[in-house]
């Protein structure tokens, strides 16, 4: 045949035909085998170079952090499991592996050592009351912490000593560097040869042909060339057209780089699940792809949407030298699903298996090589093509057996969501139970849980009414807050010359000859990988410039203002001095502010060893070194003052004692804490410049434990460290934001008659709680709002516990300071309650960092942001919503049996900051509403808008129980893991 008939017949070719011979033409890629060469220096797998390249956006972020948690009952050898783990190591090159940068590209190192820490917190010895809390914040700690993947270890694993009995073990890796697959197989092999030492036998382990890095230099290999080609234009041929983000219900803006995250866990009932898995068999499809359509159907349900894309996790093993690996040998999938107008479930069912099916020689296929063939728009605050994902696994993978303990897996909540949304379901046997893991910025819990609801019911449809067209229930998606750009002509000349520094390195970068001020980035051949490289470039060449500044402004002019900007602030003194909640207290005078102190009277519920009991307290001082804070008048604060002690074993009156100790307080010198031991009471005072009431509770328990001789962990961050990161934040961007909340602040039934603390009263209104009630801040707000007429804003007190800024170390749940912060919020104006309750849940969620610009703004160093803000009206009420805080001698267990408190000693005459101040308290079947006010309004006005707000409370806290809910929602994390044991019981019966 002539070359010219040839080409006439391939130009006759459709695109798929010339696809499939494009594919048979292709030379078959290598196997997968050992590398030759040097065995200590690897490229990165293409989907751990993309969760590496997320780590350089968020730096000492633990946003990627993966945990899996293992419980013992019966006996556990630390010592066996130490060697257990080193030996593992030793045998997987990617547990031994750091990140390094050679010529501008990340490479794994592999080192002989891998250094995993196996560190034992042993809760033996504390009071039982006491054991669950404390295990919670040790795993809390251990699984947040950021891991450093140029130094390594990559994991660590923490033992947790319940009792003799009965033990957790919590494995953490970066995801980088593992995935829920190679989990199993890492535990698979820790648990053998733990077993194997114990059974004085040798390991019996599964071939491990090649090693991770084998994987990644493979990967690379074969996904190159026509096949990368190939695989590309697959993708932008499936995804050509497909919204850009699917409107999710979501309750506030999506735009946020906020990924706290929570789960809501959930169970179908067995009967329909049973049937649901037998109906899935009927239309010969997998559970996987019959659960997927049921989503798909609760997405459409609630967006409208009828093109829809889901991601899926997919393992990238197909080369039979990687199953037992350990390392990310794992890619997201976009299933992209097109329904017909007015789907049925067999409708969505059918869809769903299309989609997959489409795919399915692209499973493999790294995220990042879809994500830059699709090329979809770039941003630091939006996840790329998928914002949700779907998984489905299977339980009987979590179930080992080790001689002298029963173990099985638990459930490890970490605190973060990577995704807006993720569903998850286990099966066992016909069992399916799953949970939402969520991003907590964007989705109320109510938000989820009737997300769950409607999933169930869902599952029953699919099952009782697979015919019937589905009718979609829109919610409308939160509207991003845009921030406009500066005027281009506004540039100086210190902002020109780091125009042409911008250029040079764009253009290196990406390998043009000129760039323009709309060029985009990543429409101009940049990946996220170059994108790293222009960021170490542009530090280079002595600006600040990170990677996430090139996903927010990723338009040339925008890059040279952000970068012009970072490199030559405004000039504004920098000061550190103090938290702004700190000078808002002493901006009442500095004598008002040493009368803002408070005493815990704490009842001894056994006799105490005095000594002991002071060396507990100074363990407990040294952990929280703002208690030593000192108060300069030149607005400067340090730690390291003395504190207070006092035995006085024949004084009967505790607080007699404390008031003694508080009248020495002194806010330039110190003391500002102060301890007084009775023959029955323990009393202890603090001024609130180094306390809040969250504080009360971290110290009661920390007292407990030093008492009982267990460690108490140190902070390391105390208050003006944090305080000076929380300064080199700019919050300027949430003034507009803070504005509008302030547009009308009143309270229509005002006296006018002058407001002072002396007049001070309180009406309390106790409302019972029906059982499974869920009261939460939203509804309380809702019903504070509701109760007073045209009540259009108010004052909210937040614990003022907000990352932003702060280096990894902090911990919020173990800060001691005055971090308590109030900010205000517009209340919304929809009629029908349950609409209302809704807005006002959006409206808190849509909040900037939890209100903590709001202070920093109103004392910004800056005199035009300060005079904006001193500007702004202040809401006639406060709302305190303290929820289950509890008493701060309950966390103690059976070491105080009760509580008084002695308040601050102020001038009578100080003016109140609120009309009203309203606090919400749940104490177990109760919801406590107090209605603080003096004589700028009217006592009967309280009774009436206290009565008013019960009323409301009670309707909005009742709960709706719906017989059409096959299964139960909102299950606790606890139950969870009695099922996993329950189950991993009733496996093991059945060998």
């Amino acid at each position: 045949m002539s070359s010219d008939a040839m080409t006439a017949k391939l130009a006759r070719l459709t695109p798929e035909q010339r696809a499939r011979l494009l594919q048979r033409l292709t030379p078959p890629a290598p196997a997968l085998a050992p590398r030759p060469g040097p065995r200590d220096l690897f490229p990165l797998g293409m989907d751990q170079e993309r969760l590496w390249v997320l780590d350089q956006l968020n730096p000492r972020s633990n946003t990627y952090n993966i945990s899996f948690g293992l419980q013992f009952n019966g006996r556990l050898d630390v010592g066996v499991l130490r060697r257990a783990v080193h030996d593992t190591a030793a045998r997987h090159e990617s547990l031994r592996s750091t990140v390094t940068i050679i010529e501008e590209q990340p490479m794994q190192r592999v080192h002989t050592e891998a250094g995993i820490p196996v560190t034992v917190a042993d809760l033996r010895q504390l009071p039982a009351e006491l054991r669950a809390r404390r295990a919670a914040e040790e795993i809390r700690r251990h699984v947040r912490e950021p891991f450093d993947l140029t130094t390594g270890p990559v994991l660590r694993i923490l033992v947790v000593r319940l009792s003799d009995e009965v033990h957790q073990v919590i494995e953490t890796m970066h995801h980088s560097a593992t995935d829920q697959w190679s989990y199993i197989r890492l535990n698979r092999e820790i648990l053998e040869r733990y077993r194997a030492e114990l059974e004085g036998r040798s390991p019996v382990l599964p071939p491990l042909p090649v090693q991770f890095g084998d994987f990644a230099a493979w990967q690379r290999g074969y996904f190159s060339g026509e096949r990368r080609e190939r695989h590309r234009a697959f993708w932008r041929k499936n995804l050509a057209g497909a919204p850009d983000r699917l409107a999710l219900p979501y309750d506030a803006s999506p735009d946020t780089t906020d990924h706290e995250g929570a789960h809501l866990y959930f169970r179908l009932d067995d009967e329909v699940a049973a049937a649901f898995i037998e109906h899935s068999r009927g239309r010969r499809a997998t559970l996987a792809t019959a659960l997927l359509a049921v989503y798909v159907g609760l997405l459409f349900a609630h967006t409208g949407e009828r093109d829809i894309v889901v991601g899926l996790p997919s393992v990238t093993r197909a080369e039979p030298a990687s199953h037992n690996l350990v390392g990310f040998l794992l890619t997201s999938v976009p299933i992209r699903v097109q329904l017909p107008e007015h789907p049925s479930p067999d409708d969505i069912l059918a869809a769903t298996t299309k989609a997959a099916m489409a795919v399915a020689e692209q499973r493999e296929v790294p995220f990042g090589e879809i994500v830059d063939a699709v090329a979809p728009e770039r941003s630091a605050n939006r996840l790329p093509l998928v914002q949700t994902m779907h998984l489905v696994l299977d339980f009987n993978e979590t179930v080992f057996e080790v001689p002298g303990a029963d173990v099985h897996g638990v459930e490890v909540e970490d605190g973060v969501s990577p995704m807006d949304l993720t569903l998850g379901w286990w099966r066992a046997d016909d069992r399916l139970y799953g949970r939402f893991e969520y991003r907590t910025a964007l989705f109320t819990r109510g938000s989820i849980d009737r997300l769950a609801s409607r999933l169930l019911q869902l599952v029953k449809v699919f099952v009782a009414a697979p015919n019937e067209p589905l009718r979609p229930e829109p919610v409308s998606a939160a509207v991003p807050r845009t921030v406009a750009a500066a005027p281009a002509g506004s540039r100086t000349p210190e902002v020109g010359s780091t125009r042409a520094e911008v250029s040079h390195a764009w253009c290196q970068v990406l390998g043009v000859s000129e760039v323009g001020d709309t060029d985009q980035f990543f429409t101009s051949g940049g990946t996220s990988l170059l994108a790293v490289k222009l960021s170490r470039r542009l530090r280079e060449l002595g600006l600040t410039a990170s990677v996430r500044d090139i996903f927010t402004a990723p338009t040339f002019a925008a890059l040279v203002a952000t970068v012009g900007a970072t490199a030559a602030p405004e000039n504004v003194e920098n000061s550190a001095a103090l938290a702004p909640t700190q000078e808002d207290l002493l901006s009442l005078g500095r004598q008002t502010a040493r009368g803002w102190s408070h005493t815990l009277v704490l009842d001894l519920g056994e006799p105490v060893d005095a000594g002991r009991m002071r060396e507990a307290l100074d363990r407990v001082v040294r952990a929280h070194p703002t208690l030593t804070s000192v108060f300069a008048p030149d607005g400067t604060v340090a730690v390291g003052g003395e504190w207070l002690w006092d035995h006085a074993p024949d004084e009967p009156d505790a607080a007699v004692v404390a008031m003694r100790q508080r009248a020495a307080f002194d806010l330039e010198h110190g003391p500002l804490f102060a301890a007084a031991l009775t023959s029955r009471r323990l009393a202890i005072s603090a001024n609130h410049l180094v306390v809040d009431g969250f504080s009360w509770q971290v110290l009661i328990a920390d007292l407990a434990a030093a008492y009982a001789g267990a460690d108490v962990a140190a902070e390391t961050v105390p208050q003006h460290a944090y305080a000076a990161a929380l300064r080199a934040v700019d919050f300027r961007d949430e003034v507009s934001f803070w504005r509008d909340q302030l547009t009308s602040t009143g309270l229509p039934d005002s006296t006018g008659v002058p407001d002072v603390i002396g007049d001070e009263t309180e009406h309390v209104v106790t409302v019972p709680l029906p059982p499974d009630a869920r009261p939460s801040q939203a509804v309380a707000l809702a019903a504070l709002g509701r109760a007073i007429p045209e009540l259009a804003a108010v004052d909210i007190v937040g614990l003022g516990r907000e990352p932003v800024g702060q280096p990894a170390a902090w911990d919020e749940l173990r800060a001691v300071g005055y971090y308590a912060t109030a900010y205000p919020i517009a209340l919304p104006t929809a009629k029908d309650l349950p609409g209302y309750a809704r807005q006002v849940a959006s409206r808190l969620l849509a909040v900037p960092h939890g209100g903590v610009g709001y202070a920093a703004l109103r004392w910004s160093p800056d005199p035009r942001t300060r005079r904006q803000l001193e500007a702004l009206p202040t809401p006639a009420v406060s709302f305190n919503y303290q929820g289950e805080i509890g008493e701060p001698q309950a966390v103690a267990g059976s070491l105080f049996n009760g509580c008084t408190q002695v308040s601050i000693q102020v001038d009578p005459a100080t003016p109140r900051h609120h009309l009203v101040d309203v606090i919400v308290e749940i104490t177990g079947s109760e919801a406590v509403f107090r209605w603080r006010h003096g004589q700028g309004v009217r006592r009967d006005t309280i009774e009436r808008f206290a009565a008013r707000a019960a009323e409301v409370f009670t309707d909005l806290v009742e709960p709706t129980a719906d017989a059409t809910v096959p299964g139960r929602t909102g299950i606790t994390r606890a139950a969870i893991d009695d099922m996993f044991a329950e189950l991993s019981q009733n496996r093991r019966s059945m060998r």
